[in-house]
């Protein structure tokens, strides 16, 4: 049994005259399977645990922009385009694509501390682009590394949104740069073993490098509640080092005990597909299917066997307004080099997947909002 999304939170909202208001959100996450801030592999869900672990923000705005300081949401949400994992059922298979945290290359960002954004609305920008936003992230002290602390971590990006009509489209752009603000710890390597492998003493070095991630959704809506989507995924990893970008990750990840020691530049892209067919009474089938890309290194070459495919079929069932029921059953296939999984809001059992795993999930769900 896993609970992977529900929350609980505040929304706070004061007119302070002339069209301008002041506003907060603190929304918690919480665990009901657990009543713990760990998932169900043990380790700590960053989403659960305390007040404000998903969104803690605090804002000031008006009809044309809102200012907002705080824990953010940014990059990962698809909005209206697919909102299966966030408000439809349990978890699909698009969401480890779009905001993936397993295989080769996790996403810029999801949820970031100390965050200004700029959300733009309908009086500034018109109906259709309400709701675009621009978003800038500072490290806390923490989070820097102790020998420096230059800040040159830092994370930013936008999200495009756009509608007229059937049809929606959003554009995200986010850049996680210099993650591990600027420095390398190099003296984990190990001499003797093949290049970029580490031994069980040293371990794996932590190195610095800069994540950054595109994408773009589009969606026709030929129902309310029934849609065709399409979101395109491009990531890309480089690190600090010309001599860690050479690195080839597929001869690492051969060599080493698992997938968790990967160095070297890499890209990749996913396209990803969603229908989801409202039959009347309350009653939604919803169908996903993805296929992601091999691997390419800094000069290009694609990966042989370093992609996946994945699938999902849903069906749920509204018994209420505010109650419903779910079932699904989701897999991803992985080729040989590759191990994606299904770990969001951390329902995932175990931290990661062998290479060339098959993962399945077979959910049923109750949902309720209140």
């Amino acid at each position: 049994m896993s609970d992977d999304s529900s929350r609980i939170g505040f929304r706070i909202n004061e007119d302070l005259g002339g069209g301008l208001r002041a506003f907060s959100v603190i929304e918690t996450g919480i665990n009901i399977d657990t009543a713990t801030a760990n998932g169900q592999s043990g380790a700590a869900n960053s989403g659960a645990g305390f007040i404000g672990t998903r969104e803690a923000h605090v804002g000031i705005g008006n009809g044309q922009a809102e200012l907002r300081l705080g824990r953010q949401n940014v990059y990962w949400g698809n909005g209206k385009i697919e909102d299966v994992a966030a408000n439809m059922i349990h978890g699909g298979v698009i969401n480890a694509y779009t905001a993936p945290g397993a295989g080769f290359i996790s996403g810029p960002a999801a949820r970031a501390d100390n965050t200004f954004k700029v959300v733009f609305n309908k009086d500034l920008v018109g109906t259709m682009f309400a709701g675009s936003e621009v978003w800038y992230s500072i490290p806390t002290a923490s989070e820097q590394t102790a020998a420096g602390k230059d800040n040159k971590a830092k994370a930013m990006g936008f999200t495009l949104k756009a509608e007229q009509g059937p049809f929606a489209a959003q554009y995200d752009y986010g850049q996680n740069k210099n993650s591990n603000n600027g420095i390398d710890t190099a003296a984990a390597y190990a001499v003797t073993a093949p290049l970029g492998v580490y031994t069980a003493t040293l371990g794996a070095p932590t190195l610095d490098s800069t994540t950054t991630g595109a994408k773009l959704g589009l969606a026709y809506f030929y129902a309310p509640t029934s849609k065709i989507a399409f979101i395109n995924v491009q990531l890309k990893q480089e690190f600090t080092t010309a001599v860690q970008n050479a690195k080839d990750p597929v001869s690492i990840v051969a060599a080493a005990a698992d997938g968790a020691y990967n160095t070297g530049f890499r890209k990749q892209a996913s396209n990803n597909f969603l229908i989801q067919h409202d039959l009347g009474g309350g009653n939604i089938v919803i169908g996903q299917y993805v296929k992601q890309g091999n691997v390419k290194n800094v000069s290009g070459a694609s990966m042989a066997d370093t992609g996946s495919t994945a699938y999902s079929l849903a069906y749920r069932k509204d018994l209420s307004k505010r109650t419903s029921l779910s079932a699904s059953y989701n897999v991803i296939n992985n080729d040989a080099k590759n191990n994606m999984m299904s770990n969001g809001g951390g329902q995932a059992s175990v931290a990661y997947v062998a290479m060339g795993s098959q993962v399945k999930v077979i959910g049923l769900g109750i949902q309720h909002n209140f």
